[in-house]
Parts: C-alpha cells; structure tokens; sequence
C-alpha cells in the first residue's frame, strides 16, 4: 500500500468515527430534547393542577365563610335547645303565650346513631283542642319561636265544639353538639 492509500483509509477511519460521534450526539441530543419536552408538558400540568387548587381553595374558603356567619347566627339557638328540660320549656312556653289548651303532652328523647353533631333528638307529642285558628297560629309560630322544630305528624280533627278544633302533633327537635364537627374531629372550645 502506497501513502496515499493510506491517508485514504485514516480519513475514510477519520469520517467514519466523526460520523458515529455525531450519530450518538444526536440520539443523546434527541433525547434531551424529548425529555425537556415531557418535563415541560408536566410542568404545564402541574401549574393547572396549582391554579385547580387555588381555585377549589378559594371555593372552600368562601363556602367556610357561609358556613361560619351561620353558624355564628344560629350557635345561640342552638345553645339555647341543648338538653331535653330546655326542650320542654320551650315548648311549654310557647303554648302558654299562645294560650292555647294543651289535653296532654308528652317528651321522649331519641339516639340518632351515626349523626356526630346531632346526636340525639327531643320528640314532643301534644294534643291540643282550642279555637280552630288559635291553634293554627300556635302552629306557625313554633317556627318562629323554635327554629329547629321539625313537625313529625299532624292530625286535626273536629272536636266537641264548632268553633274547636282537636289536633295531634308530633314535633322533633335536634339537639346539636357544636363541640364536634361533622368530620368527626373534637374541636378546641373558646375560653
């Protein structure tokens, strides 16, 4: 072989592994690229992850508000109807300010399992018999007076009269526990 032969071959060696160098320079290049792309694309996912938060964070925090002013407006209430004797006062009051004549009245009081906040209930049964509107208004005033009475049954007959009226009402009236939440978590008490 000749010199220039040679210098042929040392080139053509030369080309050859500038060329591989170049091959495997790009395939690391190639997937360098790829993975600033992928880390991109998460990186994007992740900031509309971050701005889904912020957004459900700042829809939480509105709803705790709602939630905060009402309970601030009914803690009082809520405070005030606590036991069963309170129940019972309450109701016995309302029927005497409204006048109206109680037959027979009669306060159990009922476990709501599985209910951390309201964990038990006041059931009153009263027969009433009064002038047909008189009762009516008694009625509609418990709302008023008794916000957290629920009326269970309701049945209003004739009675001796006919101006009177007999009625059975069954009313339930939930006895919260402010000191749980409905999570279930016991919540530190104020001093």
């Amino acid at each position: 072989m000749n010199g220039k032969q040679m210098a042929c071959i040392v080139l053509l060696m030369i080309i050859g592994a500038v060329t591989y160098g170049a091959q495997i320079v790009h395939k690391k290049a190639a997937v360098a690229i790829q993975a600033a792309d992928d880390e991109a694309a998460s990186a994007e996912l992740a900031a509309n992850d971050a701005n889904v938060a912020k957004i459900t964070l700042e829809k939480a925090k509105s709803d705790a508000q709602d939630l905060e002013r009402f309970l601030v407006a009914w803690t009082p209430v809520i405070q005030r109807l606590s036991s069963r004797q309170e129940v019972e006062s309450a109701v016995q009051a309302n029927t005497r300010e409204a006048r109206v004549f109680v037959v027979s009245q009669k306060f159990e009081e009922k476990a709501n399992v599985g209910e951390r906040m309201r964990p038990r209930s006041i059931l009153a049964t009263l027969i009433v018999e009064d002038e047909y509107s008189k009762v009516l208004n008694w009625l509609g005033s418990l709302e008023k007076k008794i916000p957290l009475v629920r009326i269970s049954s309701c049945r209003i007959s004739a009675a001796n009269t006919g101006r009177q009226v007999h009625m059975e009402v069954t009313l339930e009236v939930a006895v919260f526990d402010l000191s749980v939440n409905p999570l279930g978590v016991e919540v530190k008490k104020k001093k």
